[in-house]
């Protein structure tokens, strides 16, 4: 788990590769408004996922993870909560991989939560669940882009 500023994207090894697509689209972004969708950066290994939407309450979500796809989650507009915890201590609830690529699991006591906000990313590899979209201080409106980055 990662979380930094969009500027020191460089400073992480694993995401070298993909540095170069990655920083034009938020450069893209910050140009123009894209419409919420899909976008295939390069073939299946990575695609830029743009989304909008209010932040919600803690209750109303769910930890998860993915087993094909890393996530780099970038905050273009707005803020949110996001809650961390280790794939090898919850207990699963939900298994809908392979064909959505995601795990849900059963709740349980807070391990550790950042906050993201304008210019930030958060990194998540399979190995770390994630409860995305959460209200920090206020609910508020996001412009978000989740990067998926093949991992297997």
């Amino acid at each position: 788990m990662v979380t930094d500023k969009i500027e020191n994207l460089g400073s992480y090894p694993q995401l070298e590769k993909y540095q170069k697509e990655i920083e034009e689209f938020i450069k893209a972004l910050d140009m123009q408004e894209l419409e919420e969708g899909r976008y295939v950066l390069r073939e299946d290994t990575l695609i830029a996922l743009v989304q909008k939407y209010h932040t919600r309450d803690k209750d109303s979500s769910r930890m998860e993870s993915h087993k094909k796809y890393a996530d780099l989650q970038y905050i273009h507009k707005g803020e949110e909560m996001i809650y961390t915890d280790r794939v090898e201590e919850l207990v699963l609830a939900e298994d809908r991989t392979p064909e959505e690529d995601i795990l849900f699991y059963e709740p349980r006591r807070d391990s550790g939560a950042d906050v993201l906000k304008s210019g930030m990313f958060g990194y998540y590899e399979p190995q770390d669940a994630h409860m995305p979209c959460i209200t920090y201080l206020n609910s508020c409106d996001v412009v978000k882009v989740v990067f998926k980055i093949k991992m297997i």
